[in-house]
């Protein structure tokens, strides 16, 4: 281990490396892509995600247009609306949100969605 740490403090370049590589492994994984689920109730929802913005969504048949979208700044958040609904993704794994989506007329629903990958 001494010696580990003797040669980070000869070479600064493979600190920083290391430190780049440590800060990349507990960063949130991306949302990027098309998560989708709820299929089964009769609440399916297909969400795409780019870069911290939604840009898509299909519901009943139909792609109503994305009013607004936010990402948490610790990206396990993703909030958006649309005319007539609104919807909280929350990351509950690397491959899996839990969605609470409302509806002007229809009760909560809660459900996961996973992406389509």
């Amino acid at each position: 281990m001494r010696a580990a740490l003797q040669a980070l403090r000869r070479r600064p370049f493979l600190l920083l490396f290391s430190l780049l590589i440590a800060i990349r492994a507990v960063a949130a994984p991306s949302w990027d892509g098309t998560w989708a689920g709820g299929w089964e109730k009769g609440d399916g929802i297909q969400i795409v995600i780019a870069g911290d913005k939604v840009i898509g969504v299909y519901r009943d048949g139909d792609y109503p247009e994305i009013l607004s979208s936010d990402m948490s700044p610790d990206a396990s958040m993703v909030v958006f609306w649309w005319v007539g609904g609104d919807a909280l993704l929350q990351r509950i794994g690397e491959r899996e949100a839990a969605i609470s989506l409302r509806e002007r007329g229809r009760p909560v629903r809660n459900f996961t969605v996973r992406p389509d990958k």
